[in-house]
């Protein structure tokens, strides 16, 4: 996004943003380059983000309270071209509802982006869990609806572009945590349902992006790494961040290039 946001900058007339790929939404309609990548690094020097001795703690392992001092006081966006921009593009932040585990879809106003960045990153398992939001406890969109093809569509999406983490193609599987939460959530049919069956609803999705468009004459477009990125969301150092970072750019890049010689 930081590349697409020098070369165009492309404008978007909604765009949906899912857990952390929200932060980079926000900072990318605020017109704020390299917002993203500057935040990490710092959250990783300070070493107070990810701390596996807090696991038992109120925040969890990715302290998200800190994250937001962090934001609120030493890397603020910009509230006012956010707000600028939101006069032109819609912008939809994906959390999940925790009773239900539903996906829901906010557009965040001027004093609630910041609330609605933290409840779209809180990971059950690995941050305090939950959060408030509105009168709704609430935590990660990555849950219920990690890759929103299905609502871009419902909103009236014709071109879709699709900013992706991991290689285009690439299915997964119900991963140790999934196990865990889906023992731990058996009182909550609709998100144990998440954790038992989300990366096969994930995987079909992911096949679907990779058919291009569909009858309707709908279409959309990947950019996404050629290989699984270095670091994830609980192996991260430095070197893994900024090799992932570049591996970004280069992506966007050549996706960019694609499309002047259409």
């Amino acid at each position: 996004m930081d590349a697409l946001m020098l070369l165009g900058p492309m404008r978007f007339q909604r765009t949906l943003g899912v857990s952390a790929g929200a932060m980079v939404m926000a900072s990318y309609l605020a017109g704020q380059h390299k917002y993203f990548i500057r935040v990490a690094r710092e959250l990783l020097g300070a070493g107070e983000f990810i701390r596996f001795s807090a696991a038992f703690s109120d925040e969890g392992v990715m302290n998200l309270a800190h994250l937001k001092r962090h934001v609120m006081v030493h890397a603020p966006l910009d509230m006012n071209a956010l707000e600028e921009a939101q006069r032109t593009t819609q912008a939809w932040v994906v959390m999940t509802h925790a009773e239900s585990g539903i996906a829901m879809y906010v557009e965040p106003k001027l004093d609630t982006w910041i609330n609605a960045l933290v409840a779209s990153a809180t990971l059950p398992m690995w941050t305090r869990g939950q959060v408030k939001w509105g009168e709704d406890w609430v935590f990660d969109g990555g849950y219920s609806d990690p890759l929103p093809l299905d609502k871009a569509l419902d909103l009236g999406g014709q071109r879709i572009l699709v900013v992706r983490t991991r290689p285009s193609g690439d299915h997964i599987t119900q991963s140790t945590t999934d196990y865990l939460a889906s023992w731990w959530f058996q009182d909550r049919p609709g998100v144990n349902k998440l954790f038992e069956e989300g990366h096969v609803t994930y995987n079909d999705t992911v096949d679907r992006l990779f058919a291009g468009g569909d009858e309707q004459g709908r279409s959309w477009e990947e950019i996404a790494p050629p290989v699984p990125l270095s670091s994830d969301s609980m192996r991260v150092g430095p070197t893994e961040l900024m090799s992932d970072y570049r591996l970004g750019l280069d992506a966007a890049l050549t996706w960019w290039s694609r499309q002047l010689r259409a």
